[in-house]
């Protein structure tokens, strides 16, 4: 028998059921274990011990997620070593700064980001890929029967934020927030080990692994994995495979329902699809549904709690459109205005978060750590309000809403008196300074009637949103320009506004 720490999920499965499949890896075509996840992670710790490595030591790793990514996983948990996900799309320039910032004791590579790798400012650093790793642990003839055990205030990960309200900062993630992220999700989704998922999320971004990814490893399910989202492919294997529990941006759900197999897969295992990371259109919610009578359940998260903060019940979805459901089970939640005091309902204010699933704070930022966590509540910087009934809704983020003639504008709420236009796809509002007004509204829309005017849109506005809410500036693009997780890149489009210079 191995004897086991309790938040060793992997050496307890290992033990209850080690022949079970843990990981799949679709491009690679392989699998693992729970018993193979258990041996080669404890393999690999010998090699770091070698390496001298310590508890709290940072490793950072510019790779796709995969099976060797997983077994990191373990081992660093189980040292108490703290991974950093590096979000290989992003620059030289952006990718140094953050090595720079987390002072590594090792860098991991894998062979499909080896040139860029060779660019950064990792020469003093020891350095290895996870081909020559993989090469040691599965074939290294090593076994241990130690007991490690993982404290649960232990950094796990550092996840630098996307940056798209200023300078990306890392957020310390620990195993105390990975346990009860994984109960939030698991209660709200009845999550049991019968369940299979396919993650198709960078690991870059905590939904990579804390959405879905972390939580069957608790419950000793199978998750496979994938490098890259590819439409098509995603729906074959969520057929093929018969996945009970898949995990999509909007934006990811669109391009798999235009694709030629959509039709052709009925998809009946699939229990739920939980979506977020940007508004949830209820058109979307209500097309799967009736398509392929499977619920989409959208949800609140961010990578400084959770990031499983709030789920709308897949039997709300329609009653509540646009609502992002109510909080989660061990979290509490408050709205408040400026002075810190509660709201009533339905009127608006910062949503804020408390409970054990939020961060301890930022890495080497102590001033932003205490200017957003105040006496154990997290203050969001996300605008919202609950109604009668406590079903919460967003107005979007703080730094988003704009006042223009005195009044506060929220773009959010623009964007969807937008997206119910008829020929209207997709909508943005940004604002810009404004010499009358202070600041005003830029909406960025798509269609697929080419016809479509602005006119129109202006006309159609009259009918549905207040006048000072109007936005100054409208265009319609082919495309809303998107960042590498699939989010609206607003940098994109302030780019796109700035170069135009165009008055209307």
């Amino acid at each position: 028998n191995i004897t086991v720490d309790r938040l060793d999920w992997t050496a307890k499965w290992a033990d209850y059921t080690p022949n079970k499949i843990a990981l799949t890896s679709y491009d690679a075509n392989k699998s693992y274990t729970y018993s193979d996840l258990h041996c080669y992670a404890n393999r690999l710790i010998k090699k770091f011990t070698a390496l001298n490595l310590e508890e709290g030591d940072r490793i950072a790793v510019l790779a796709d997620h995969g099976l060797d990514y997983m077994v990191l996983f373990v081992a660093c948990q189980r040292m108490g070593l703290v991974i950093v996900p590096l979000n290989y799309r992003q620059s030289i320039n952006e990718i140094s700064k953050l090595v720079v910032d987390c002072t590594p004791s090792l860098f991991i590579y894998n062979s499909n980001h080896k040139a860029k790798a060779e660019q950064l400012p990792i020469q003093n650093l020891k350095v290895t890929s996870f081909e020559v790793l993989a090469a040691y642990y599965q074939n290294a003839n090593y076994t241990t029967k130690k007991t490690f055990q993982i404290k649960e205030d232990n950094p796990l990960f550092i996840f630098y934020t996307s940056g798209t309200t200023g300078t990306p900062k890392g957020v310390i993630y620990t195993n105390k927030m990975l346990f009860w992220n994984s109960l939030n999700t698991s209660m709200q989704l009845g999550i049991t080990f019968r369940d299979s998922t396919i993650n198709t999320l960078p690991p870059y971004h905590t939904s990579g692994w804390n959405v879905f990814v972390t939580p069957l490893l608790h419950k000793g399910a199978h998750i496979g994995l994938l490098e890259k989202f590819d439409a098509e492919k995603i729906l074959c294997l969520l057929e093929l495979n018969k996945t009970t529990l898949f995990m999509a941006l909007p934006t990811m759900l669109l391009m798999m329902q235009k694709t030629p197999v959509f039709k052709d897969v009925n998809l009946k295992k699939l229990r739920y699809i939980i979506s977020g990371g940007e508004k949830v259109p209820s058109e979307l919610v209500t097309f799967w549904k009736k398509e392929k009578n499977i619920y989409i359940r959208p949800g609140y998260g961010l990578t400084e709690a959770g990031p499983s903060i709030t789920s709308l019940h897949h039997k709300m979805a329609e009653l509540k459109p646009n609502s992002i459901g109510k909080p989660n089970f061990y979290l509490d939640i408050k709205i408040v205005d400026k002075n810190g005091d509660k709201v009533k309902p339905n009127h608006v204010g910062e949503l804020c978060i408390k409970g054990d699933i939020v961060t301890p704070g930022y890495w080497n930022n102590s001033v932003k750590t205490s200017n957003k966590i105040k006496k154990g509540w997290l203050f969001t910087g996300d605008f919202a309000y609950s109604d009668n009934e406590g079903f919460l809704y967003m107005k979007g983020r703080k730094n988003d809403m704009y006042i223009s003639g005195g009044e506060n504008i929220y773009p959010q709420e623009i964007e969807v008196k937008l997206e119910q236009i008829k020929d209207i796809k997709k909508a943005v509002v940004l604002s810009v300074k404004d010499e009358k007004w202070g600041e005003c509204g830029i909406a960025f829309v798509t269609s697929a009637n080419k016809a479509l005017s602005v006119i129109n849109i202006r006309e159609a506005l009259k009918t549905n949103l207040v006048a000072f809410k109007h936005p100054k500036y409208i265009f319609i693009l082919e495309r809303i320009p998107a960042t590498s997780l699939g989010k609206v890149s607003r940098k994109k489009l302030y780019t796109y506004f700035n170069a135009i210079k165009f008055q209307q």
